[in-house]
């Protein structure tokens, strides 16, 4: 019989509720159903105390600290809450065939940094929202294995600037879920059950309350419409399913700022009974009207809905707007239009991309800015056409209104389903060639010594290309970014070094402000011999030199269902 091929997801836990953990839990539990793969998950927000973790079949590794001494060092790098301070002995227990990751780039790069790349098959989809994309995101890209895309524009941005170097594999969007998502049958009964009078018209988004997301443009441009547009007034409303507080704009204060506290409807959910129900503002907590307590707050990644009360919140809209700077896919857009609810959105990243596929109305955007912390153009988009078309709308004959929202079911039906999502990686798996053990895992172990007596005399240049080939002992490396970084820093005599730990990871959003720290010749030495005795020690533990106790976090891992079946059917 043929052995499985074993694939390790990294991801925030499938489990949750977020965007990346609802793709893994929809993909891998339609992989896991072929019965052709061993699966298991590396949950970089799940705990081995959590019991959610058996709410899947497959293996599970946790991903966050279970003690102080763990919480320690978890806390001393920004970057361990991607995985990366479990990533290897995960490799050790699984031993992988493929490694998997789905999620913005310095949350995914560190296992191409890892000790074992050479020993898995690396396929990623990384998101792209926004253009150009960082040099450094490109080379981690094209030392990938395969590399597919969120959307249309994402493929186009990474083959281009790459310069067709990557050649992405396919577009695997994530998909609707139809069971919870869908349009309701009588739309005027359903809004009339929330409260809602029949002759109204609600203009509504999905959005979590970040700084890219223009609540203080859509809000203010609400109001210019209603202000020129008086026979509006009485009902017209904008509804916000955001958060708040949260780590972006005060809605409050932008509500009294432009008097919309009589046109803006927030979904509050009860942290006591879980009613959820759409309210005028009343402040970051009111009274829930079906307990009674003073438990209930705008929905938020705590304290949210869950997709069958989605369903219910976007059945109330007549239409759907995404307003933001960039998006890397938006998937609020496809449950709306999964609800058979029309899409106005921004003519940028995957926006535009969306929006074609759903036969959405584009916002233009005539003017760009240049984000420093991301070093990428983000869209300014045209508050007028907003407004604009958001009053074309108002005004269309119901009829145009109904073809609008069943072009966008349509285009979700067509394009965004996790049937075809799916498919799209158990096709690209079903191409890889699981590798001899002798050629992985159990292959010969790759130790050296790091010589640190570099000759003197030698140019910067001739210096790297030194130290990477005796120093850290890895000389396919000397075309690589790291090469071009070492040059650039020593030309410099400094070096980025606010994100601690590894030296090639210079993403400057991790930080509040960027730090600068003396770089030479003495520094590179070191970095690159930690560099090769990091490998070292890694290497010597995958044959058994020097090994420590089994990690608590593996011993503790969730097994896979099978597993335990087959263990039973044993005592049995």
């Amino acid at each position: 019989m043929k052995e499985k091929l074993k694939i390790l997801w990294c991801g925030e836990a499938s489990t949750l509720n977020t965007g990346y953990a609802i793709y893994a839990r929809e993909v891998l539990t339609r992989l896991y159903n072929t019965d052709k793969y061993t699966i298991a998950e590396l949950g970089c927000y799940s705990a081995i105390d959590n019991p959610k973790r058996f709410d899947v079949p497959w293996r599970v590794y946790s991903n966050l600290p279970s003690n102080q001494q763990e919480s320690a060092i978890y806390g001393n790098n920004a970057l361990y809450q991607f995985g990366e301070w479990r990533f290897e002995d995960v490799c050790l227990d699984f031993r992988p065939d493929v490694v998997i990751d789905i999620r913005d780039w310095w949350m995914l790069e560190f296992a191409e940094r890892s000790p074992y790349r050479p020993y898995y098959h690396w396929a990623i989809m990384p998101t792209v929202d926004s253009e150009p994309q960082q040099e450094q995101f490109i080379s981690t890209y094209l030392n990938a294995d395969a590399v597919f895309t969120y959307s249309e524009y994402g493929k186009r941005v990474i083959e281009q600037e790459s310069h067709g170097h990557i050649d992405t594999l396919g577009i695997a969007s994530p998909g609707a879920n139809f069971e919870a998502l869908q349009p309701v049958p009588n739309k005027r009964a359903h809004r009339e059950q929330a409260g809602f009078l029949d002759d109204i018209t609600i203009v509504g988004t999905v959005m979590r309350n970040q700084r890219r997301k223009l609540y203080p443009n859509l809000i203010a441009s609400f109001r210019k419409m209603l202000d020129d547009n008086k026979e509006l007034q009485d009902k017209t409303f904008l509804y916000l399913h955001t958060s708040y507080p949260d780590i972006g704009w005060d809605i409050p204060a932008l509500i009294r700022q432009y008097d919309m506290g009589n046109h803006t409807l927030i979904t509050y959910v009860c942290g006591a009974c879980s009613h959820f129900f759409p309210s005028f503002f009343q402040d970051a907590k009111m009274a829930c009207p079906s307990c009674g307590r003073p438990t209930a707050s705008p929905a938020n990644t705590q304290t949210g809905v869950t997709t069958e009360q989605l369903s219910s919140i976007l059945n109330w809209f007549d239409l759907y707007v995404q307003y933001s700077i960039c998006e890397g896919f938006g998937m609020p857009q496809v449950e709306a239009g999964a609800c058979g609810v029309p899409i106005l959105t921004v003519n940028y990243s995957a926006m535009e991309s969306v929006a074609k596929n759903l036969k959405g109305t584009l916002i233009d955007v005539p003017h760009f800015f240049w984000d420093a912390p991301t070093h990428s153009k983000r869209a300014v988009p045209d508050d007028n056409d907003l407004i604009k078309k958001m009053l074309s709308f108002i005004k269309s004959p119901r009829g145009v209104k109904d073809k609008k929202g069943m072009d966008a079911y349509m285009g979700v039906k067509k394009y965004y389903t996790w049937e075809r999502t799916a498919k799209m990686w158990e096709n690209h798996l079903d191409t890889v060639e699981k590798r001899p053990l002798s050629e992985t895992w159990d292959s010969n172990p790759k130790i050296y010594q790091p010589n640190t007596n570099a000759p003197e005399g030698l140019s910067n240049e001739q210096f790297v290309q030194w130290i990477i080939t005796n120093t850290w002992c890895e000389p396919n490396k000397l075309n690589s970014y790291t090469a071009l970084r070492l040059l650039r820093d020593l030309n410099y005599g400094r070096s980025i070094g606010h994100t601690g730990g590894v030296f090639y990871n210079e993403s400057s959003h991790l930080a509040q402000e960027i730090k600068y720290e003396p770089f030479s010749h003495k520094t590179a030495i070191e970095k690159m011999k930690n560099m090769c005795e990091k490998r070292n020690y890694w290497e010597k533990r995958r044959v058994g030199i020097d090994c420590p106790p089994m990690p608590h976090f593996v011993a503790s891992a969730k097994p896979d269902q099978r597993e335990i079946d087959v263990s039973i059917e044993g005592e049995s």
